[in-house]
């Protein structure tokens, strides 16, 4: 079980955390800014350059609210699910979310929620779409049982 907050090495140089900042990525990885996508609601996205791991080809998007990460996008980008429309199929997709979810799983994240955010990897049928997502909690949850004993000075 994790226990400590979702955190990602990026191959290109740059650590994954709810301490990342839009100035880091800039700084550290130039090239997504031109992948940047402001939705002028406070939230910004980014696109990070797909990378090869084993059999996996991991796609990742940061999502800023305020400045603020708080979400992580992850997939599976081989072109063997499709590299458009005119390829989809909920087969393929379905085969993109086992893909990404075992890769998640092989460094330790599994589908829950935990004290810092949540987990959540599947098919999205209103979407057509086979991802993965990390949130991050605006502040750590506290489990009832801790919170009680905190609340009791122990």
């Amino acid at each position: 079980m994790i226990v400590s907050d979702f955190e990602f090495h990026h191959p290109a140089g740059l650590r994954i955390s709810r301490h990342l900042n839009e100035t880091e990525l800039i700084s550290t990885l130039p090239e997504a800014g031109a992948s940047k996508t402001d939705m002028r609601t406070g939230w910004v996205w980014y696109r990070l350059p797909p990378f090869k791991e084993g059999e996996v080809i991991v796609g990742i998007g940061l999502g800023f609210n305020s400045g603020v990460l708080e979400s992580v996008t992850l997939t599976d980008a081989h072109t063997k699910y499709g590299a458009g429309w005119n390829e989809w199929s909920e087969e393929k997709e379905r085969l993109r979310v086992a893909s990404i979810g075992s890769w998640l799983a092989s460094k330790g994240y599994t589908v829950g929620t935990f004290s810092w955010g949540s987990v959540w990897f599947g098919y999205d049928a209103k979407g057509g779409l086979g991802s993965a997502s990390v949130q991050y909690a605006a502040q750590p949850i506290i489990p009832p049982d801790l919170a009680h004993k905190a609340a009791q000075g122990g």
